[in-house]
């Protein structure tokens, strides 16, 4: 691939992003922003983390909590519920004790038993397996008790405690409770005498309002469930103060960060701009901005194992300026100084954005051109070379001068190693330099400078017609 290129070419070349990074500035004050936010952000991250951690374990712990007092409400409601169903067994016991009972029961006497029954609220007399006395036992608590006649059931004495609003509602008030809490009593997902209720968990949502539940089977009740319920917005109340401090000191620790990051800020970018200024100095030559020598070398080295490995061709040129010596003696070394600037200007605006110009030292320049053949080297440094021969260069006030090179270029091809290729750029350079100056030499050993054509087979050349041979000649008198 040829560097030669035309000059729009050259301007998309010049105004895309260049490989090659030149001299840059001291830390910009928008990089100093960017740093500073980026510590900011790095440093919030923790803190949130943080504050979220403990403002969800302070709900866990609240939490538990509240399931250790609901779970006594549950236990204090039980308790009172197993006396009610005691209560309720002995009154069974006793009328099945009674004579009266067991007389009706063995004579059949239906009237004295809807009367006994009528005397004790929720009791059921049922004779052989009919409800004769009392009314049918509602959801409760329910305790019985069977008579025998010669071993065979007869009759079935039943004293139940009904469960309703009014029960749960008197044992939510005699239970040790919080604010808010209170006891329910439900069935098939839905309270006795009530709404219907949804739950996820523990959290139960009844009326529109979300509690943390703890239920309990009922005993002797046929699937009934005791509730013990606290509202959340109670349960995040109680947490509420301690997630504020939590709050309050992460803003303290962030406003903390702010602080010590504006204080220092300035010296951690002055810093920063110091280690990418030794390390510019490191890379780039000062003056010109180009690449110094160790940026020559390295790249070329590279550049080689690269040529090497995906068989392309490494064009190498050095160039130096023409009696150079002549500038500083006549107009000073200040004038010197700009024109290695605007040779280096133009050098870095005439190259590819792959290709790499760089201040080998002294008044001597050099350019790598990866991809690039002979022909096509020698075509772009005979542009840089007109360029800078027509080029005026201003070296002080409203006094300008023009300079040349002379460039030497040397291919890769069959050359051992990076230094044999400088070697022979250095040769042609010399060569231009013996030719008389301001002129591009190519290596003699890299062949002629045009563009390499491909092979071509030469047709084959016809036989030449045979010479009719000479006629003998008669010999002459006197010849043998």
């Amino acid at each position: 691939m040829s560097s030669a290129a035309t000059p729009a070419a050259a301007e998309q070349q010049h105004a895309a992003p260049r490989r090659r990074r030149q001299t840059k500035p001291p830390v910009a004050r928008r990089s100093a922003i960017q740093l500073l936010v980026g510590v900011l952000i790095v440093g919030a991250i923790p803190i949130v983390s943080t504050v979220r951690i403990l403002q969800a374990n302070a709900l866990r712990n609240e939490e538990a909590r509240a399931d250790s007092a609901l779970s006594d409400q549950l236990q204090n409601g039980l308790r009172e519920l197993g006396r009610l169903g005691d209560n309720a067994s002995t009154t069974a016991h006793d009328l099945a004790g009674s004579p009266v009972v067991q007389r009706a029961v063995i004579t059949g006497d239906t009237a004295t038993l809807r009367r006994l029954a009528g005397q004790t609220p929720g009791l059921a007399v049922y004779l052989r397996g009919k409800r004769v006395a009392g009314d049918r036992p509602g959801p409760g608590v329910q305790r019985y008790i069977w008579l025998t006649v010669d071993g065979a059931r007869v009759a079935r004495i039943v004293a139940s405690v009904p469960l309703g609003p009014r029960l749960a509602a008197r044992l939510s008030h005699d239970a040790p409770h919080g604010r808010g809490d209170r006891l329910v009593l439900a069935k098939g997902g839905r309270v006795l005498g009530g709404l219907a209720f949804t739950t996820n968990g523990r959290d139960i949502r009844l009326s529109g309002v979300s509690y943390r539940g703890l239920p309990a089977l009922v005993p002797d009740s046929h699937g009934t469930r005791l509730i013990a319920l606290r509202p959340k917005h109670v349960i995040e109340a109680n947490v509420a103060p301690y997630q504020a401090r939590v709050r309050y000191a992460a803003l303290g620790s962030f406003s903390l960060l702010i602080l010590v990051a504006f204080l220092f800020a300035g010296p951690i970018m002055r810093l920063l701009g110091d280690f990418r200024r030794v390390a510019s100095q490191a890379t780039t030559d000062s003056l010109t901005g180009l690449g110094n020598r160790r940026t020559l070398d390295e790249e070329l080295v590279l550049e080689w194992r690269r040529a090497d490995r995906v068989r392309e061709s490494l064009a190498f040129v050095l160039l130096d300026l023409d009696n150079f010596k002549l500038v500083n003696d006549t107009h000073g070394h200040q004038a010197g100084d700009a024109v290695l600037r605007a040779v280096g200007q133009i050098l870095r605006d005439g190259v590819r954005q792959v290709d790499l110009a760089g201040r080998y030292g002294g008044e001597e320049f050099a350019l790598i051109l990866p991809e690039t053949d002979l022909f096509g080297a020698v075509k772009l440094a005979e542009r840089l070379r007109v360029e800078l021969e027509t080029t005026p260069i201003q070296v002080a006030e409203g006094k300008t001068l023009t300079v040349t090179a002379s460039f030497g270029v040397a291919l890769k091809d069959e050359l051992p190693s990076p230094d044999d290729l400088v070697a022979a750029a250095d040769e042609a350079l010399y060569a231009a330099k013996r030719a008389g100056k301001n002129r591009v030499v190519p290596d003699p050993a890299n062949g002629r400078s045009e563009r390499k054509q491909p092979e071509r087979r030469r047709p084959k050349k016809a036989a030449a017609p045979k010479k009719p041979a000479p006629a003998k000649r008669k010999p002459a008198k006197g010849e043998i």
